[in-house]
């Protein structure tokens, strides 16, 4: 009797013990995949508005379709973590090299942007693309994520943002581009 009765105390032990952490395990950090493909493309202003010259957004078109600079079509995915507790992320974005010679697959390593009603990341001139900014952006749900990617233009008023967003110039990441750029 008495041993079970030390089982019984153990087992109840054991219990508030794991309930007690229940609270803890479920504000774990939210581990994520996300893969979307980039198919708008736009022409974006110093300031991060967009640029609505048609001429501007047609050599935009053209410049990521080119071998040495395809962006349009291609497929991001990004690994993320983020604990909505601490506020404690990381991210990172995977994509095929622009240059269609090199078949490789290129990370970029993310920053959080700390944009109101979004988890937001970037990568402003990462090593590995130093003429691009690199973007991944999900909703507080963990839905609804987008990429993109922002391909500097020197010596021209323009860049040329290549993004699975078909309205990216609608929240605060826009506002965050025009900051970078300048």
């Amino acid at each position: 009797m008495r041993l079970k009765n030390h089982r019984l105390g153990y087992f109840l032990a054991c219990s508030v013990i794991a309930l007690s952490y229940g609270g803890t395990a479920l504000a774990a950090p939210v581990q994520g995949k996300a893969s979307v493909r980039l198919t708008n493309v736009f022409a974006t202003l110093q300031t991060g508005q967009p640029d609505k010259n048609p001429e501007h957004i047609a050599a935009c078109r053209k410049q990521v379709s080119a071998p040495d600079s395809r962006y349009l079509g291609v497929t991001v995915t990004t690994q993320y973590s983020i604990d909505a507790q601490t506020m404690i992320m990381t991210a990172s974005s995977s994509l095929p090299s622009p240059v269609a010679t090199k078949p490789l697959q290129l990370t970029v390593k993310l920053a959080p942007l700390g944009i109101a009603g979004q988890y937001a990341f970037g990568a402003f001139r990462p090593p590995v693309l130093p003429n691009n900014y690199v973007l991944f952006s999900t909703g507080l749900d963990f839905k609804g994520a987008k990429s993109s990617v922002l391909v500097l233009n020197e010596g021209k008023d323009y860049n040329c943002l290549v993004t699975s967003d078909p309205t990216p110039f609608s929240g605060g990441l826009s506002e965050k581009l025009g900051a970078e750029q300048k």
